[in-house]
C-alpha cells in the first residue's frame, strides 16, 4: 500500500483513487454538495483567480519553516483536519485513525459531535489533544452535557458550527440512494444519550437552530478556547469576537448546505481584515494543493482546514492514507515557499497575492 500511495502525486490523484474504491452511494455522500453543487465547484475555482507574486532573491534556505502556532499549540504545517462525519463510512478506524494521523504529521484533528467513536476514545488515542466540534442537539441541558464531555476528555478547543442547523438539499446523494450503512454509528451521541434508536438513514439527526444568544450562552459554559465555524461575513466575525470567541473559521460547509453561497476564499479577505489580528482566522473549502494553502495565507488566513482531501486518504489506507495526504501537502507548501522566495510560512503576506480574472486553458493531458 505504501508503494501505491507514493504513486499519488497530487490531491486530485487521491480523489480519483478514492472514488474508484468507494461504492457509488458512499462516494456521492462524500463528494456531493447542496443542490446543483455550484458552491462545491466555486470553492476550488476561486483559487484560480488568485495569483502569487514570487519575491526575487528572497529565500535563503532549502528547508523553509512550515510551522505555525494556533491557539498556543505549535503545528508542523498550517493545515488542520476539519470535522467530518461519518468517517466510519470510509474506514473502520474512523476518527481514531484520523486523529493519530494528524498527530503523526504534527497537525491536529477537529472531531465532530457526530463521530463514530465517542470523543473520549478519540482524545485518549493521541497525546497532543484534539479540538471538539459542537452541534446543538435537543436542549441546552444536552448541549451543556456535550461540552462537559469534551472538556473532561481533554479537548483543547471548542469549535461551534453555526451554518448547519437545517438539513440541506443534497440532491446528488439522494439520487445515488445513499443510506447510512449498518456498520456506521454515532457513538458519541449514544454515549450522551442523544441517540438511542436506529441509525438515521441520511446520517443526520435534527439539530437546534442556534442564535447569538445561544452562542453567548455556550461561551459561558467553558473556559476552553472557542472558535466559531461557518462565518462568511466580516460583521459576523466581529460579533463572534465581541461575544468572547477566540477565532473563526471562514467556511460554507464545503458547499454542502447552501448552493450559491460565496466561496470561502472570496469571503476570507473581508473577514481577516475585520478580525485584524484580534483572533484566529482559519478557512476551509476547496483546498487542493500546497499552492492553495499559500494563497489562503496571503489573503489573511492563519492556517487552513481540509475535509474531503483527508477523507480520500482515509478511504484508501486509513491512518497511513491520511498521513500521506498531509505529507504531500507539507512538501507542496515547502516547494511553494522556496519558489516564492520565502523562508517560512510567517513570511507570507498580502503582497504575495494579486487577484486577476484569468482562466488558463489546459489540454486534456495537462490536467492534474
Amino acid at each position: 500500500m505504501a508503494r501505491e500511495l507514493s504513486a499519488l502525486l497530487t490531491l486530485r490523484d487521491f480523489e480519483r483513487a478514492a472514488g474508484s474504491v468507494l461504492d457509488a452511494a458512499s462516494w456521492a455522500y462524500v463528494a456531493g454538495g447542496a443542490a446543483a453543487q455550484l458552491t462545491v465547484r466555486a470553492n476550488a475555482e476561486a483559487f484560480d483567480q488568485v495569483w502569487l507574486r514570487p519575491r526575487a532573491l528572497g529565500g535563503t534556505t532549502d528547508e523553509p519553516d512550515t510551522s505555525v502556532t494556533v491557539l498556543g499549540q505549535r503545528l508542523a504545517l498550517p493545515v488542520l483536519l476539519a470535522p467530518t462525519s461519518p468517517q466510519r463510512l470510509l474506514h473502520h478506524g474512523a476518527e481514531i485513525s484520523t486523529a493519530r494521523a494528524a498527530e503523526a504529521a504534527g497537525s491536529l484533528s477537529i472531531v465532530s459531535t457526530d463521530s463514530h467513536h465517542a470523543f473520549p476514545e478519540v482524545a485518549g488515542a493521541v497525546k497532543g489533544g484534539c479540538w471538539f466540534q459542537l452541534y446543538a442537539y435537543r436542549s441546552r441541558e444536552d448541549v451543556a452535557a456535550t461540552i462537559a464531555l469534551a472538556e473532561d476528555a481533554g479537548a483543547t478547543a471548542l469549535v461551534v458550527t453555526v451554518d448547519a442547523s437545517y438539513a440541506a438539499r443534497r440532491v446528488t446523494t439522494w439520487r445515488a440512494g445513499f443510506r447510512t450503512p449498518a456498520h456506521v454509528d454515532f457513538g458519541n451521541l449514544r454515549s450522551l444519550g442523544i441517540l438511542t434508536g436506529e441509525i438515521p438513514d441520511g446520517a443526520r439527526i435534527d439539530r437546534l437552530p442556534l442564535t447569538w444568544e445561544d452562542l453567548e450562552w455556550i461561551r459561558a459554559q467553558s473556559q476552553m478556547p472557542l472558535v466559531v465555524k461557518g462565518i462568511l461575513r466580516a460583521e459576523d466575525a466581529e460579533r463572534c469576537l465581541g461575544l468572547g470567541a477566540d477565532g473563526v473559521i471562514v467556511s460554507n460547509h464545503g458547499g454542502r448546505q447552501l448552493d450559491g453561497a460565496v466561496p470561502s476564499l472570496v469571503a476570507l479577505e473581508q473577514v481577516a481584515t475585520a478580525v485584524a489580528g484580534r483572533g484566529l482566522v482559519l478557512m476551509d473549502g476547496g483546498i487542493r494543493s500546497g499552492v492553495h494553502v499559500a494563497k489562503a495565507l496571503a489573503l489573511g488566513a492563519d492556517a487552513v482546514c481540509i475535509g474531503r482531501p483527508y477523507l480520500w486518504g482515509l478511504g484508501l489506507a486509513g491512518q497511513k492514507g491520511v498521513e500521506a495526504v498531509l505529507d504531500l501537502l507539507k512538501h507542496e507548501i515547502e516547494d511553494t515557499l522556496r519558489q516564492l522566495g520565502a523562508d517560512s510560512v510567517a513570511d507570507i503576506s498580502a503582497d504575495f497575492a494579486v487577484r486577476a480574472q484569468i482562466r488558463p486553458s489546459l489540454a486534456q493531458g495537462d490536467i492534474l
